[in-house]
């Protein structure tokens, strides 16, 4: 409740007010400096509160110490005991909470077994890899049966294979433990992937929460529209002209696409609006192509083609702004080739010129 930080003058988080379900995987997401880590690091006891109320499930946790509010935080650097085992690394947090050794034990097994540890078991953190040390990072924090998970960036130190497994690792752990978790990343696919709820966040404040489906097709503003989504979404200001009562919007010198019905009353009076459209939205149109009604069609020359497999993505530019289109079903296409692209009108955002929010 009206949580606050405050560094000296520089406020890191404004006035956050949020309600997390139980068992709910709930990812903060945001530039660097936004206070999405912060924000879990006052959940967890780290970091002093300078504002508000933290509650975990009904208690007030302002005053408690870390180790007393039950959560467990797996942080990027992993911070293993290096002179310990990976059994003692996971059992450690036990034994200094005086639990007695069979039950010690029987906690250790549990978690090596759902993290898969087996083999692990007697070496110490040097003898791993970045993955395996990951997962006894998770491991420790499992043995806790902690009311919260919190994750600060846990896969940023390891290779993009990496990180695609062990995404899928962690979105398995939450299914298997049911528990809560609280996510801190700065990618926004591992956002995407994981969450059922996403938050989006900027210079401390949330610009918005949603499932991924509903941060994705229904942004609140331009900044979240091009931070979730790769590639971004295309974002084109464009002038707005009005010719024979019918307002028609100049995209690019000698591109002039018609405003779509539902949108008009919205747009009239205004002399410049931002266009917002996702790459996979911008089709690009061969023989079989089929026309859909109410599109914009133009033609435009190719600057760069970057073959990616499934897909190839095509630049090119509109009104001095590079955009990018997915052709899927790929075919070799050359820089400087002539190419038609079809865009459907109601797959266009549209965006206040002044406000940048969402018309």
């Amino acid at each position: 409740k009206n949580l606050t930080k405050k560094y000296g003058e520089v406020v890191a988080v404004q006035n956050m007010n949020l309600i997390i379900p139980h068992n709910e995987f709930l990812v903060l997401v945001g530039p660097s400096g936004c206070g999405k880590s912060t924000t879990l690091r006052m959940i967890a006891g780290l970091e002093e509160i300078t504002g508000g109320d933290i509650y975990i499930g009904d208690e007030l946790v302002n005053e408690k110490d870390p180790k007393d509010r039950n959560v467990s935080m797996v942080f990027q650097n992993y911070a293993l005991y290096p002179h310990m085992t990976v059994e003692e690394n996971l059992g450690f947090s036990l034994k200094i909470a005086k639990v007695g050794k069979k039950e010690i034990e029987q906690k250790v097994k549990e978690a090596v077994q759902i993290l898969g540890l087996e083999e692990l078991q007697k070496r110490k953190p040097s003898q791993l890899s970045g993955g395996q040390r990951q997962r006894v990072a998770m491991g420790r924090a499992i043995v806790r049966r902690p009311d919260a998970f919190l994750f600060d960036e846990p896969l940023s130190n390891l290779d993009a294979k990496l990180r695609t497994q062990m995404r899928t690792e962690i979105k398995k752990l939450h299914q298997k433990l049911k528990t809560t978790v609280i996510y801190v990343t700065h990618d926004q696919v591992e956002a995407m992937t994981l969450a059922d709820r996403i938050i989006i966040m900027r210079d401390g404040f949330i610009e918005q929460i949603g499932s991924p489906v509903e941060v994705f097709n229904n942004p609140v503003n331009v900044f979240v529209a091009t931070f979730i989504g790769s590639p971004p979404m295309n974002i084109i200001e464009c002038e707005i002209l009005d010719k024979d009562n019918d307002l028609i919007i100049k995209i690019d010198e000698n591109i002039f696409v018609k405003c779509p019905e539902n949108k008009k009353n919205i747009i009239r009076g205004s002399k410049k609006i931002i266009v917002g459209i996702r790459a996979e939205d911008i089709v690009p149109l061969n023989e079989t192509s089929v026309k859909v009604d109410n599109s914009w069609l133009f033609e435009k020359s190719i600057e760069l083609a970057e073959p990616l497999g499934t897909e190839t993505q095509l630049f090119f530019k509109l009104n001095n702004k590079e955009i990018i289109s997915r052709m899927y079903n790929p075919r070799p296409v050359n820089i400087g080739e002539n190419l038609k692209f079809q865009i459907e009108a109601k797959k266009v955002h549209f965006f206040d010129y002044d406000t940048k929010k969402t018309i």
